[in-house]
This record gives C-alpha cells, structure tokens and sequence, in this order.
C-alpha cells in the first residue's frame, strides 16, 4: 500500500455541497469535483453544442483515482496528478473511514463547520450526529463506498476512472443550492420495463406531472443561526404545488429577509436557458438536474441592516390596507415569508460557524465561461490535456475579480448578485451526435414545460416579494 502513498499522489476529499443525486463526488481542489465516469455521461460534455454548453458545468477530462484502505480504517481516494499540477486553492481536509457496521466516520481540520441533521422524515443520518459534511453526502459516500469495498474483496480493479468537472460552488462564500430534477420523463432510452414503470409513478406522484419539475436537493444559507438549511429528494416527493411554490420562498429566504435581489438575475439566466434549449432539435435531457444557484453571504444586508424584513413590511402592508379601507387578511396570508411559515416542513440542519473576516470574493457578478480562456468550448481526452486551461482560469478570474471590485468599490451602483444556473447530470440524456438507434426530432418539450413553470412562479414571487 505504501507505494500508492508517496508524495507523488495527491488525495482527494468528499465534496461537502452535493444537495442531490446518488453517485459519490469528490473534490481536487476548490476549482474542480470528480464523479464517476459514465460514458454516456462524458461522450455527452464532449459532442453538446456550443450553444448549450455555457449552461453545463466546464468539462475538463478524466483522471484515474485509486480507492485504498489504509492501517487505522481510513479509506482514502487518491490519483497521479498531471507532473506541472499544484493546487487551485486548498480547502479544509476531509477524511472518510468505514466502520465494519458500514456507517461512515468523518474527521475535518475545520472545527468551525459542523452539519446537523434533523430527525423528521426523509432524514438520511443517524440522531445527534454531527458531521463536517451535508448529511446527504455521507449517505452517497456511505451507499457507494460499501458497494466499492465488497467489489473490491471479488477482485475488482481499485483504480476507477472519474470525469473531472468545475465545482460550481467554488466562486461563492456560502452557495445556496436549489436541485431540480427536470422534465416529465425520467427514463433514459435504454432503461428496462421495471425501471420505466418506477420512474413513471416518481413522476404522476409528485410535481413533475403538474409543474415538469419536482426539488431534488436544497441548501439555503440561513444569516441569524449562521447554519444551512437543507432538504433533500425525499422532502421533494412530498410536496404539493403550492408546496413547491413554498419551497421556492423558502429557497430564497435567508433567516432575515426574502432575497428579492436574486429574482430578476435568476429569471434572465432562466429565460435565456429556455430561448437556447429551444433552438435545439435533437437534445433530450432525461433525468437532467437543473441547478440554481446564489451567494448566501448577504452583502447588501451588511451595507443596510436596516434592510425591511418580510415581517415589518407584512405589519406596513397591514397598515397601507387599513388606510384604504380593504380586507386585508388573503392578501397579507398570501404576501407573508416569516421564519416560522418556511420552516414548517421537515427540515435538515446543517450549521456552519462563520469567522469575524470573511472573503467577499463572491459579491462581484461574473461568469466563468465569460471569461478569456483557451479551454472553453474545447473538449479534452484528459486531464492532463486540459490543466494548463484549469489554471489559466483560474487566473483570469481572479484578475477579473480585482478588477471588479476595484470598480464596485469606486462606484455608488449596487452589487448584482452572484446567481447561477447549471444542468447536470447527463447519463441517459441523448442528442443526434452521440449516433444512439432513436433521434428525436424538435426541443425537448418535457424539459421546457418545466422551464416555464419555473419561470412563471418565480415571476409571480417577484410580483408578491419585489
């Protein structure tokens, strides 16, 4: 075992903000995750259109990643770097070892974040653990690691390949995350009849019939008890439309106030991502994700703490329908986003203590994929090939970044917020490049109804809220 432990390999950690799915992601570094290759999956980010690829994590190729058990119980995932490679940015190490019960075990040098998970239903963790990672990555750490580790007593090869994406989340202090599960079909071309008919109830069952979508995952940044606030797919099930609609207000509520800011930014990369996906003739995202993202650390909060929160202007509403003489009560019940209404569903804890200097890196608005460099819209047999491009982006985008603030800061305008918006997971998703046997002709309809369902609620929350 020692000679996979030489100073030539470097370890890879659990990477803490995975909200949704059900495949293991680990992180290189800050800049970059691995998640398991799946063909499909890879040959997918290497033939998308360009037009759709600025709505898909940056793909930068495959590494090989070798799973080992070390003397004192640890499992640990390591891989043969690229020989110019050092790291883009060092986060807090988290080391993962499996109990013989099959429970996971984590240790983190951070001692400032701890995850707690709730005890309602859909919760995934055991009663009073705390951890230094979402609940719902233990769980996939837990479910596949086991599954790795008896592979591995038959003989199996312990070097698997990964394909090695941008972590979305890198660019925010503290990222919200919302996970849809998109579309109205959830069933690749290839899935048997068993599998078809388990993903079809998934989908009269829940919102995905009504609204082409359903919550998959969800953290939100809560300001007061300085703590993320989690859900997960099984949450997700449950919900009704008008709960959905709920957890939309919840998703952007952070404890103080309703992120109104975030709307108008959302709804444009939105509209934009529906306008592209349009135009496309052959693409269907089946089982696709689509993921939305904002910077949790509320900057605007901390330039005016005078900011109104949702009950002050519930009471001046009150007032205002009180002066005119109109029944008030449906239009306040309906306007209302106190911390006590969006906290009325099962709900996972995740805390996460905040040190007195924090970076403010993530309050300049900017875009990855805007920014100059030579890997974009380029696809890379590895990830060798494609490290140089890693790092040059990195770069630029910190240059950018100064840049940036150096003019917000000079400037009386105010801060667009840090939004995002992504599709992942591509697994059974097809289009007339990958030579598959069906070719669909025209978009994706499932995957837009979803779209303009979205679209449309967050607009009349915008109404409600802005």
């Amino acid at each position: 075992m020692e000679e996979f432990l030489h100073s030539d390999y470097i370890e890879l950690e659990p990477f803490i903000h995975q909200v949704g799915g059900h495949s293991f992601m680990l992180s290189l570094d800050g800049a970059t995750v691995c998640k398991p290759l799946v063909e499909r999956e890879h040959l997918f980010y290497q033939t998308i259109p360009d037009e759709v690829q600025k709505f898909l994590p940056q793909y930068y190729g495959i590494i090989s990643v070798r799973i080992i058990q070390t003397e004192d119980g640890y499992v640990r995932f390591i891989a043969l770097p690229p020989t110019n490679y050092s790291p883009l940015w060092n986060g807090n190490k988290h080391r993962v070892r499996l109990r013989k019960s099959g429970s996971i075990e984590v240790t983190n040098s951070d001692s400032f974040e701890q995850f707690q998970e709730d005890q309602k239903e859909g919760a995934v963790s055991e009663p009073n653990d705390l951890t230094g990672l979402n609940p719902w990555v233990l769980k996939c750490h837990r479910e596949n690691m086991c599954s790795l580790l008896r592979s591995f007593e038959n003989g199996a090869d312990r070097a698997k390949e990964f394909i090695v994406l941008e972590n979305l989340t890198w660019k925010f202090t503290y990222p919200c995350i919302l996970d849809l599960k998109m579309g109205t079909r959830q069933y690749g071309d290839a899935a048997t009849l068993a599998k078809k008919q388990s993903k079809m109830y998934k989908v009269v069952s829940t919102t995905s019939a009504k609204l082409g979508l359903r919550v998959g995952g969800m953290q939100v940044f809560q300001i007061p008890s300085k703590h993320y606030l989690c859900r997960n797919k099984f949450y997700g099930r449950t919900l009704s439309v008008s709960g959905f609609h709920q957890a939309l207000i919840q998703f952007l509520h952070n404890g103080v106030r309703f992120r109104s800011d975030v709307l108008p930014v959302l709804i444009r990369r939105l509209e934009e991502l529906s306008n592209v996906l349009g135009r496309q003739e052959t693409v269907r995202l089946y089982t696709t994700s689509l993921l939305l993202l904002y910077e949790g650390d509320d900057f605007e909060q901390e330039l005016n703490p005078n900011l109104k929160s949702p009950e002050s202007e519930k009471l001046r509403k009150q007032d205002s329908f009180k002066k005119m003489n109109i029944s008030s009560d449906s239009e306040v019940l309906r306007k209302t986003s106190s911390a006590e209404s969006l906290t009325s569903y099962d709900e996972i804890v995740v805390t996460k203590s905040v040190p007195s200097l924090r970076r403010r890196s993530s309050t300049a608005n900017f875009d990855i994929k805007s920014l100059p460099t030579d890997s974009s819209n380029q696809t890379c047999d590895s990830f060798e090939e494609c490290y140089d491009g890693i790092r040059r982006n990195s770069k630029t985008l910190t240059e950018s970044l100064v840049r940036t603030l150096s003019r917000k800061s000079d400037s009386s305008c105010s801060l667009e917020p840090n939004v995002d918006v992504k599709m992942i997971d591509f697994a059974h998703s097809t289009h007339k490049a990958l030579d598959d046997p069906v070719v669909y002709t025209g978009p994706d309809r499932g995957f837009l109804f979803g779209l303009e369902k979205l679209i449309s609620m967050l607009k009349s929350i915008e109404s409600d809220y802005g």
